[in-house]
């Protein structure tokens, strides 16, 4: 794929990379961030080429961290992805991974509940990195199924509230129903109760492109348009994610480079917190986004450079075929 004919004058800001330009590039970065679904895999599939990179990157002696907005999975079982996936589990590990359950709980912690407990509407993996910090929370899984019999809605005027809650929490969750976002409203009317968010993605990817897979964020919206409150989202673009990694391996924005598929989360996230940039078109969004962005003056979204995948940036000479 010829990015550099793609490429519309319009775009003038975005640079096309290829093995020769990013070697270059690479030069003046010493920690590579990495989003997950739709750049190093799709689905449960691995993307071609891109464990060659982090290959490359790990010759060179980059940091490598892997920040993905997917939360339905604790750090430990992305790692064991990776590691099926064929990646350098040397350099793909848990400690190595960030995701908005780590942050959240994280958040929590330091936030300090003083005993109080988190209604959570969320996966297994914001179950998994509280239980590893010791927070307390409930309400996740199905909703126990409410007597509408007579039709007249009822149950809505005698909904149960459990009491010492300190917190909610919302992400992506199969279970979502109205009436775990009727239970999450009214424990938000209380001023100080915390309103965490994992992320706000509208769509996530997934192999087939013809069917919408909606994410975290319909859900939070539901809940914000309800409760009229504004959560703390510590997902991409958001600063919880950045001051997180910050604080762990004290990165300098100015040498580190943010790669995603996604103007909106990645690049956003990015250009947010003073980090080159670099979209991959292997995953959600393509150069016709980075040329509406251009055209509407949402710099923020328009990345510094371009590639096709990340296997399309490793020169010849470094080819391991997997």
């Amino acid at each position: 794929m010829c990015i550099e004919a793609g490429l519309d004058p319009k775009c003038r800001s975005t640079k096309p990379l290829c093995p020769d330009t990013f070697a270059k590039v690479m030069k003046t970065i010493d920690t590579f961030i990495f989003d997950a679904d739709g750049v190093l895999w799709l689905g449960e599939s691995v993307m071609p080429g891109s464990p060659r990179l982090i290959d490359y990157l790990v010759k060179h002696n980059k940091q490598i961290i892997v920040l993905t907005n997917n939360a339905t999975k604790s750090r430990a079982v992305y790692a064991k992805k990776l590691a099926k996936l064929g990646y350098n589990s040397s350099k793909m590990n848990k400690n190595n991974l960030v995701n908005p359950a780590a942050v959240v709980a994280d958040t929590l912690h330091r936030a300090g509940l003083d005993g109080k407990r988190v209604y959570l509407i969320g996966e297994q993996g914001l179950r998994d990195e509280m239980d590893e910090l010791g927070i307390e929370y409930f309400g996740h899984g199905p909703e126990k199924k409410q007597d509408e019999a007579d039709g007249s809605g009822a149950f809505m005027y005698d909904i149960k509230l459990e009491e010492n809650v300190g917190a909610v929490v919302v992400g992506y969750e199969k279970h979502f129903d109205y009436v775990k976002m009727m239970k999450a409203s009214n424990y938000l009317r209380e001023e100080g109760v915390l309103f965490v968010a994992t992320n706000e993605d509208e769509t996530c990817p997934g192999p087939n492109p013809e069917v919408v897979i909606p994410d975290a964020g319909p859900i939070v919206a539901a809940i914000k348009c309800a409760s009229g409150r504004d959560p703390l989202t510590v997902g991409k673009p958001c600063t919880p994610a950045f001051n997180y990694i910050k604080r762990k391996w004290n990165i300098n924005p100015s040498r580190t480079m943010m790669i995603g598929d996604r103007t909106n989360t990645d690049v956003k996230f990015g250009r947010d917190h003073g980090m080159k940039t670099l979209l991959v078109l292997s995953g959600c969004h393509q150069i016709e986004d980075i040329i509406e962005n251009q055209m509407n003056e949402r710099d923020d979204m328009v990345p510094d450079y371009v590639a096709p995948c990340l296997g399309a940036l490793v020169p010849e000479s470094n080819q391991i075929y997997y």
